[in-house]
């Protein structure tokens, strides 16, 4: 079973649009939304265990220029997103 995470960024400002298509390119994340509120960015994350998300998290989402700081929340329950037809 794999483990799925949301990740809220706050990214340098005037750079949100850039983090966001430089985030986007990442094949590791799922989605990666521009939000308004305390944080910027909202991004989607899956890996087959918690030691996936935090690598994740580490390489390729806390060390992306532009990024300033993250919270990672982990998804105890839920469904998963439907497919777009």
């Amino acid at each position: 079973m794999s483990e799925r995470a949301y990740v809220l960024i706050k990214a340098e400002k005037g750079q949100e649009p850039t983090a966001v298509t430089e985030l986007g390119n990442k094949q590791e994340l799922l989605a990666v939304d521009r939000v308004f509120g305390q944080y910027d960015i909202v991004a989607l994350i899956e890996a087959e265990d918690l030691d996936g998300l935090i690598r994740i998290v580490g390489n390729d989402i806390a060390t992306a220029d532009h990024v300033i700081r993250t919270e990672t929340l982990v998804i105890t329950s839920g469904r998963k997103p439907r497919p777009k037809n």
